[in-house]
């Protein structure tokens, strides 16, 4: 029987705590309907609180725990969210996780199977153990994360990112993929394939890319990079190259992409292209106007070179973001 430990602060969102938990009970029914003559179950799953023997929910429940003290060993350690929206939140959740730091480090350095998603990948940031590895995290605050953990290397391309023994995943429901990848790797992959299906889990969901909105990523503390972000959203449709914004700014193309990489992670291009996607999305959700009007609207000249961001972006073509993402009213015959 492998042992699951889940670490938790208060605050910690209950519906990821019950889960995780939910999660491997599945997987311990669906073992015993397949081998009906095996006595023991696959997983046994444990809460442990940074604080006392209770953690409060985010929602107000309030469950038992074990005290993190207690935890020697698991074959597992997952660290789960709290809710967290904001830099002093951030901080505030940080604060309370940091008696997980030291088991996290020693669990992964002893080869350990780890794991976390959304705010609590800053739990592992924190304990050192995603330091030269590939990692993801709530994609609105990735920003935050690229300029607290710069030796990171920070990918929002996938929705779960496994480095070796070290798993992350990205925002909120993530971690039912997170649970997944876990999964395949202590019992393989047919079986959690055959999970997948029963709990109506896509193994091959997007990633996080499709849902990002540049508007909602959380800040950082560059007021200059500001006010570019802010000017850059008002005139995503006009023609704009690093040397309009180096003239609005009075700065040099240096330093411009030096302290917006520094800030954002990624050069003033790439971000403007971002914006340029979002309200193409916007677009193709709420509109009828036909792709290369769009195209046209968002401040592109070139059809095609923009359906290949689109897609790189969104890991979808603009047809097939309209057609899963349209709020416009169909029409059945």
């Amino acid at each position: 029987m492998k042992k699951i430990a889940v670490l938790a602060t208060d605050n910690a969102v209950g519906s990821h705590l019950m889960g995780v938990r939910d999660f491997f009970d599945y997987a311990n029914t669906l073992w015993r309907y397949i081998n009906p003559n095996d006595e023991f179950p696959l997983f046994d799953t444990q809460f442990y609180a940074t604080t006392g023997e209770q953690i409060q929910c985010s929602n107000g429940f309030i469950l038992p725990a074990n005290p993190i003290q207690a935890l020697e060993k698991a074959d597992v350690m997952i660290a789960v969210a709290a809710y967290t929206y904001d830099k002093p939140g951030l901080s505030a959740y940080l604060q309370q996780a940091e008696p997980m730091f030291a088991l996290l480090h020693h669990a992964s350095a002893m080869g350990g199977l780890v794991a976390s998603h959304c705010s609590g990948t800053f739990a592992m940031a924190e304990a050192g153990i995603l330091d030269g590895r590939q990692a993801t995290t709530c994609w609105w605050l990735k920003e935050v994360f690229a300029g607290r953990y710069p030796r990171v290397q920070l990918r929002m391309d996938e929705l779960v990112v496994s480095d070796e023994h070290v798993l992350t995943g990205g925002a909120t429901t993530s971690f039912t993929h997170v649970c997944l990848a876990l999964l395949e790797r202590l019992c393989g992959y047919p079986f959690a394939s055959q999970l997948s299906k029963v709990l109506l889990l896509d193994r091959h969901r997007l990633s996080q890319q499709t849902f990002m909105d540049p508007r909602f990523v959380i800040g950082h503390n560059d007021s200059l990079i500001e006010r570019v972000q802010q000017w850059m959203q008002q005139h995503y449709a006009q023609s704009i190259g690093l040397d309009d914004i180096c003239e609005q700014f009075a700065v040099t193309k240096r330093t411009l992409i030096r302290r917006f990489k520094a800030a954002c992670g990624e050069t003033p291009l790439a971000y403007l292209q971002q914006i340029r996607v979002e309200k193409a999305k916007q677009l193709l959700e709420g509109t009828d106007l036909p792709v290369e009007r769009i195209i046209e609207k968002v401040g592109y000249g070139d059809p095609a070179s923009f359906r290949k961001l689109f897609s790189n972006l969104t890991q979808l073509t603009p047809k097939a973001y309209r057609q899963r993402f349209s709020y416009q009213p169909r029409i059945i015959a």
